[in-house]
């Protein structure tokens, strides 16, 4: 049977979750709180070694809402972020660390 036509080729997508087993040592206990919020969200997270910290938040469009930088971080960080402004929809957190990144959802409501 010869055919010009060619047999099915597959491929995967990543989740938004790359961060790999080894990376998940870098950030823990990601939180974003109160989740869905009405203005203000709480972002929490602990760095249990030395990396370099790229926090993004930006709005279903792409438009950045919020950004930061933490060079050669190590420990706690706890960001307040006030919404209230902005209108009603859903938000994406995004931290990258050198390895990796992971993406959170965050729904603002009125």
């Amino acid at each position: 049977n010869n055919s010009a036509w060619t047999g099915w080729q597959y491929f995967t997508t990543l989740s938004s979750n790359r961060i790999t087993t080894g990376d998940l040592n870098t950030i823990t206990n990601l939180n974003i709180f109160p989740n869905p919020t009405r203005g203000i969200i709480n972002i929490s997270f602990v760095s249990e070694k030395l990396n370099y910290f790229e926090i993004t938040l930006t709005d279903a469009f792409g438009k950045t809402v919020m950004s930061e930088e933490k060079k050669e971080f190590i420990g706690d960080y706890v960001k307040l972020v006030d919404l209230s402004e902005w209108p009603a929809g859903v938000y994406i957190l995004i931290v990258r660390t050198q390895d990796g990144f992971v993406n959170k959802k965050i729904v603002l409501q009125r």
